[in-house]
């Protein structure tokens, strides 16, 4: 279980530099569209950690 918070905690760093990086005014459009995408699918990974680590404390009740 650590192991998920961990890995729940350097997604959650990430996220937060792709944010901060996407605040760059020297960026394009283009280029900002693409960070939000990685973005997006960084969260459905965070959130699918999420669920897993769900599953298994019901397992283990």
């Amino acid at each position: 279980m650590e192991r998920l918070n961990q890995a729940n905690e350097a997604i959650y760093h990430a996220l937060e530099k792709l944010l901060e990086i996407s605040k760059d005014d020297s960026m394009t459009d283009q280029q900002r569209k693409a960070i939000y995408d990685v973005i997006d699918d960084i969260e459905e990974t965070r959130h699918a950690l999420y669920e897993l680590k769900n599953e298994m404390r019901t397992q283990q009740s």
